[in-house]
């Protein structure tokens, strides 16, 4: 298992298929690294740190497998339970702080990729339609 060639694979599979997949990817993963190293004393930051890096190296490996297949949805269901705690954390901090505003952002994009991943896995189990659409389909 070569997880970073893999995953360097997967990125660039996924940006050669689609710009607006690419841009989703880079948009709600990019973020989450450079601020989880960033604020690391956070427990919140190690924890969106600690779920992305591991989101993100499980897809490269289901990838490798079977690419663009709906079922990297799954990935992100460590965010499931992480996503109340993120919610509580930002009430509790606002938005009034650079650290308030990564929280915010990365909040709202965790919670916008759980219903697209619901969908997905709709599409995947209801459907029998197993890979993402793009310019490459």
């Amino acid at each position: 298992m070569f997880l970073y060639t893999d995953t360097k694979q997967m990125i660039d599979d996924i940006n050669n298929r689609s710009f607006w997949f690419g841009l989703w990817g880079a948009s709600l993963n990019v973020p989450q690294v450079i601020g989880g190293v960033i604020f690391l004393p956070r427990l919140e930051a190690a924890l969106i740190l600690i779920a992305c890096v591991a989101s993100v190296m499980v897809a490269a490996q289901m990838h490798k497998r079977m690419p663009f297949t709906r079922l990297t949805s799954w990935v992100h269901l460590p965010w499931i339970p992480l996503l109340p705690y993120l919610v509580s954390s930002l009430i509790e901090e606002g938005i009034g702080t650079l650290f308030g505003v990564w929280l915010t952002y990365v909040t709202v994009t965790i919670a916008l990729s759980l219903v697209l991943d619901i969908r997905n896995l709709i599409l995947q189990y209801f459907t029998n339609n197993n890979q993402f659409e793009g310019k490459n389909q």
